[in-house]
């Protein structure tokens, strides 16, 4: 499914260049949400209705930011393949790829410094629950998130990032804010992605503060930034 399998280098040479871009990431919790699937992700964020229309929505328009799904061999994706590829049919979802892992990838094979270098000479706002808060990246603000079912602070939260983007100047919004980042995204692209990136980085960030809660993170060579 993925049709540009672009590095994070490539993305960290676009901040590099100011060059803006918003990059979304869907995963199983996204896929079931927007399927329609009763229940919760494995975080604990429920599956709302407004949600799942917040997504499909997401998925059916093409506003230029970049949409990633993670390898078909991934242990989710490929479990669910089947359900994901009659959604697509279904409802006529046209979308360019690019592989969401590259995070990943990056801090399990390479140097995650590559990165946070970058974003530590901008003016990089995290976006995640209040744990957060102690991770070791310079970040010049911070949008807390209720730890749990987010999307029900959806608007406050948009709220607060055009506002971050009044008061600083090529704002990198860091977002680690589980299925609500796909609509959060989608909604305020046209508002403010001409000035701003705004890029889901999942759950990298855990391990350095002693969070292990991936089976990825097992693999991470070092837990120091």
């Amino acid at each position: 499914m993925i049709t540009n399998n672009n590095s994070a280098q490539y993305y960290i040479d676009k901040l590099r260049k100011k060059e803006y871009f918003s990059f979304t990431r869907w995963g199983d919790g996204e896929w079931f949400c927007a399927v329609g699937v009763n229940g919760k992700n494995c975080d604990g964020h429920n599956y709302f209705p407004a949600m799942s229309e917040g997504l499909k929505v997401a998925l059916s328009n093409n506003k230029g930011y970049y949409k990633a799904i993670w390898p078909v061999t991934h242990g989710q994706i490929q479990k669910n393949l089947p359900l994901i590829q009659q959604f697509i049919a279904i409802n006529q979802v046209k979308v360019d790829w690019v592989n969401a892992i590259v995070w990943e990838d990056l801090v399990i094979r390479e140097n995650i410094n590559k990165l946070t270098s970058t974003l530590e000479n901008m003016n990089f706002v995290i976006i995640s629950e209040a744990s957060k808060r102690n991770l070791p990246i310079k970040h010049v603000d911070f949008i807390e998130v209720p730890k749990v079912n987010c999307f029900l602070e959806k608007d406050r939260i948009k709220s607060e990032m055009i506002a971050m983007t009044e008061k600083y100047d090529n704002v990198v919004f860091g977002l680690s804010a589980s299925m609500m980042t796909n609509v959060v995204v989608d909604e305020l692209y046209d508002i403010i992605g001409d000035k701003c990136w705004m890029i889901d980085f999942g759950s990298i960030w855990d391990p350095f503060i002693g969070n292990n809660i991936r089976s990825y993170h097992k693999e991470y060579k070092t837990n120091k930034l």
